[in-house]
C-alpha cells in the first residue's frame, strides 16, 4: 500500500498591502476593511467562489489556494481589472478619518502542493507566490509608478501556459520579464502594471533575465549576468498604453504561514 500524500494541481495567489507596518492602528484597521471588499467584489465579478478558497489571512494581505479546476483567465482577466479599479476608486476618494492609501503587490503561480501539512502547505510551490510577491523587481515597479494601485508578478508557468495562450487580457505584451533572485535560487518571472508600460521603466533593467538557466535552477557558479540593452526613455517614467498581441516568454517562482482558514473569514 502506498501511504505517500500526492499532491494537487491548484492555483494560487497571495496579494500583500504594501507599507502595511508603518500605519496606526486605526489606518491598518480601514485598510483591513476595505481589501476584504475589494477581494469579496473583484471574486464576484470573476465568478470565482471565495468561500471556496483555502486561505491564510495575515493583517497586511492574504494567500490562497483555489478549488481546483479554478480557470485562470478570469483571474488575471476580470479579477485584476476589477481589483485594480476597486483600489484606484478607493485612493481617490480619502473622506474617511482613518484612510490612508492602498496599494497592493499581487503574485500568481500554479503547480502541485500538499494540502494537508501538519501547519501550512508544505512544498515548493506553496513557498513561490510569497517569494514573487516580496521580491525587489516587484517593488522597484510600484516605486517607480508612484501613481500605480497594483502590481502584478506571476511565475513562468503562468506567464507560459495561460498569458500567452489567451484568450482575455492583458496580453503578453504587457508583461515584463524579471530576474527574481532568493537567497541561491534564481528565476524568472513577469510583471505586470494595469495602466502602465513596464517596458520604459528603467529601475527594471537591473533585473532583466540571462539567457541562462530557468525555472528554480540556481546560475552557474561564478558566472556574471549578461549585459542588458538599453530601454526607451520616456518622460516620467511611464506611459499608458493599449492592449495587444505579444511573443512569449519562459521561466519560473516561491512564502510563509500564518493562520489557514478554508470558506468564509472575516478579514476585518
Amino acid at each position: 500500500m502506498n501511504d505517500h500524500p500526492v499532491p494537487e494541481y491548484r492555483v494560487l495567489f497571495t496579494v500583500d498591502i504594501e507599507d502595511y507596518s508603518s500605519r496606526n492602528d486605526a489606518e491598518q484597521r480601514t485598510l483591513q476593511s476595505a481589501l476584504s471588499t475589494m477581494l469579496d467584489g473583484a471574486a464576484d465579478a470573476a465568478e470565482l467562489d471565495r468561500q471556496a478558497w483555502e486561505r491564510q489571512d495575515g493583517g497586511d494581505g492574504i494567500y490562497a489556494i483555489l478549488p481546483a479546476g479554478t480557470n485562470v483567465t478570469p483571474l488575471m482577466d476580470t479579477f485584476v481589472r476589477e481589483l485594480d479599479a476597486a483600489l484606484g476608486a478607493y485612493n481617490r476618494r480619502r473622506h474617511e478619518v482613518a484612510w490612508s492609501q492602498l496599494r497592493l503587490r499581487m503574485a500568481v503561480h500554479i503547480g502541485p502542493v500538499h494540502l494537508n501539512g501538519a501547519m501550512g502547505w508544505p512544498g515548493q510551490h506553496a513557498v513561490q507566490p510569497a517569494r514573487l510577491r516580496d521580491s525587489d523587481p516587484l517593488r522597484a515597479a510600484m516605486a517607480a509608478l508612484p501613481e500605480a494601485d497594483l502590481g502584478v508578478i506571476v511565475s513562468s508557468a503562468i506567464y507560459r501556459d495561460y498569458i500567452t495562450q489567451g484568450p482575455g487580457e492583458p496580453r503578453p505584451t504587457l508583461f515584463r520579464p524579471v530576474r527574481v533572485q532568493v537567497k541561491k535560487q534564481s528565476y524568472t518571472a513577469y510583471l505586470y502594471v494595469p495602466r502602465f508600460n513596464l517596458h520604459t521603466v528603467e529601475a527594471l533593467t537591473a533585473y532583466a533575465p540571462d539567457s541562462g538557466s530557468e525555472g528554480g535552477d540556481p546560475p552557474p557558479p561564478g558566472e556574471p549576468s549578461g549585459p542588458t540593452p538599453p530601454l526607451p526613455r520616456t518622460s516620467g517614467g511611464h506611459t499608458n498604453v493599449a492592449y495587444g498581441a505579444g511573443d512569449a516568454f519562459t521561466g519560473d517562482k516561491v512564502a510563509g504561514n500564518k493562520n489557514t482558514y478554508h470558506g468564509d473569514h472575516n478579514d476585518g
